[in-house]
């Protein structure tokens, strides 16, 4: 799956995905754990020094994800036309980070909402598996993207 980022309207982030054949399940729609996929592909796309660096190294510092929160709200079968998946940060704490989805059913402003999910990570230090604050620079990165949390379904 290769995704280009562009910019977004407003504050979000947008990475356009292909659909792929793989990501389609044996009920002929995107497979949860394929969608799972494409936000960590647009994250990682968007931020790309999340836990490594430029050389691909790992850092000093992990970004680990501790919470996903998922609203599936319309299938995607297995097409051409690409999907998008923007990407924003509704919060931002002092070493932890929220970031908030919604993968859009085609690349045109008339596409639907397919899944709408927030992800909370926390930053840790590698050597001892604590929590490390962000510094200035992360945390200018994410608070390029701010935005509101998304609304997700209760239980």
């Amino acid at each position: 799956m290769s995704g280009r980022p562009e910019a977004g309207d407003g504050a979000r982030g947008r990475v356009v995905m292909q659909v792929r054949w793989s990501d389609v399940d044996l009920f002929g729609h995107v497979n949860n754990a394929a969608f799972l996929r494409y936000l960590d592909d647009a994250r990682f796309t968007l931020f790309p020094r999340m836990g490594v660096d430029e050389a691909g190294a790992m850092t000093a510092s992990l970004l680990v994800v501790v919470k996903h929160e998922i609203d599936y709200v319309a299938p995607i079968r297995f097409r051409l036309a690409p999907v998008v998946v923007e990407v924003w940060v509704p919060r931002l704490g002092r070493s932890s980070v929220d970031f908030a989805y919604e993968v859009l059913d085609g690349d045109g402003p008339d596409a639907g909402v397919a899944l709408r999910a927030r992800s909370r990570m926390v930053q840790l230090d590698r050597a001892t598996h604590t929590p490390r604050p962000f510094t200035d620079e992360e945390r200018a990165t994410f608070a390029a993207f701010p935005g509101p949390s998304p609304e997700l379904r209760g239980w």
